[in-house]
């Protein structure tokens, strides 16, 4: 009986070990695929970015996670804020952007 609670103890354990580590979270997992369309999906945006007028200039940074893209990077107008948050928005792949470009006077 002891050895039977002492398995069950061991057992119990590993699995909160599983939930501590992240092995047992419900966390999506990002496949190869998605990896690549992420990856293409960014440099289209960089793209879009290089040929604005508007936006040339800075240096944004850009992340795509299953097509949920964030902006950062600071630009010196509220216009070219918005205008960098358009031309992620209109990129085809793109789901949602959070658009966290800081405008510095």
């Amino acid at each position: 009986m002891r050895i039977l609670l002492l398995l069950l103890a061991l057992a119990w354990i590993s699995g909160c070990t599983a939930m501590v580590l992240g092995n047992g979270s419900s966390a999506p997992v990002r496949t190869g695929t998605t990896a690549s369309a992420d990856s293409a999906i960014a440099t289209r945006i960089h793209e879009h970015f290089a040929s604005d007028a508007t936006i040339a200039a800075y240096n944004l940074g850009v992340r795509s996670y299953s097509g949920n893209v964030t902006l950062t990077g600071s630009v010196n107008s509220y216009v070219a804020r918005e205008q960098a948050g358009r031309l992620a928005k209109a990129t085809a792949g793109v789901k949602t952007v959070s658009n966290q470009i800081v405008v510095e006077n």
